[in-house]
């Protein structure tokens, strides 16, 4: 899944997912590999992560492998998880179906 646009809420995907320049994340995130070119604010959890050059990770990250460019942000705390305590979480994702929209276009805003 690729974000190239504002998304507020909740991504939890057995596959990769992708913040584009122009993406900004704001919420928990559930993935495989995370690869961060644009803002992610939130919670992170993932196999892997990994912040481009200009990329900007303002979160909680709970992950086996994480990386950063050398011109890439990262503000926050990350925890290093064993193997099957990963593994678990990510086998107890729901199958999240692909969004037909452009991913600009796809906007949640919380109630409350």
């Amino acid at each position: 899944m690729h974000i190239d646009g504002t998304f507020d809420g909740t991504i939890s995907s057995i596959d990769n997912i992708s913040i584009g320049k122009s993406g900004h994340v704001r919420g928990l995130i559930r993935a495989r590999h995370i690869n961060v070119s644009g803002l992610l604010e939130g919670d992170v959890i993932c196999d892997e992560l990994h912040i481009e050059a200009d990329g900007k990770v303002q979160a909680t990250v709970t992950s086996k492998q994480m990386s950063i460019n050398a011109r890439g942000n990262f503000v926050g705390e990350r925890k290093n998880w064993e193997q099957a305590a990963v593994d678990k979480a990510l086998e107890a994702l729901p199958v999240v179906e692909a969004i037909e929209a452009p991913a600009e276009k796809v906007v949640s805003k919380k109630k409350g």
